[in-house]
C-alpha cells in the first residue's frame, strides 16, 4: 500500500497507567504512532472516529495513514500493534479490516 487511500478499521485498548485522560478519537486531532508487535517501525496515523475510550476496555476505532513516505503494507487484517506517544506505549490494538477507498466514479 503505497498510497494513503485506505482506512484502518481496528479495535484498540488504552492503558489506565499510561495516560491521565482518555484520548478523543473523534475530533481528528489524535495522531499517535502504531508499532506492529515484533517491529520497531513507527507508522503515523490519525484517528478519525471511534467509540468513547474506556481505559483497559477494547473499543472499535478507525484511523487513516498520514505519511506518504512510510510503507504501511504490513498492516493487514489480524495484525497486532502497539499505540505509542513519544516513547510511551499507551495502548494496543488489532487490525480488523483495511478498507481500500475507491476513486470517485470507479465501481
Amino acid at each position: 500500500m503505497s498510497d494513503l487511500d485506505f482506512t484502518i478499521c481496528c479495535t484498540v485498548t488504552f492503558f489506565t497507567e499510561k495516560r491521565r485522560t482518555p484520548p478523543n478519537l473523534n475530533n481528528g486531532k489524535y495522531c499517535p504512532h502504531l508499532v506492529i508487535k515484533g517491529s520497531d517501525q513507527l507508522l503515523s496515523v490519525n484517528f478519525i472516529d471511534g467509540e468513547d475510550v474506556i481505559f483497559d476496555k477494547s473499543i472499535r476505532a478507525n484511523a487513516l495513514p498520514v505519511n506518504e513516505d512510510i510503507d504501511y503494507s504490513a498492516l493487514q487484517e489480524g495484525t497486532e500493534f502497539l499505540i505509542v506517544e513519544g516513547s510511551a506505549i499507551v495502548g494496543e490494538g488489532l487490525v480488523k479490516e483495511i478498507f481500500q477507498h475507491k476513486p470517485h466514479g470507479e465501481k
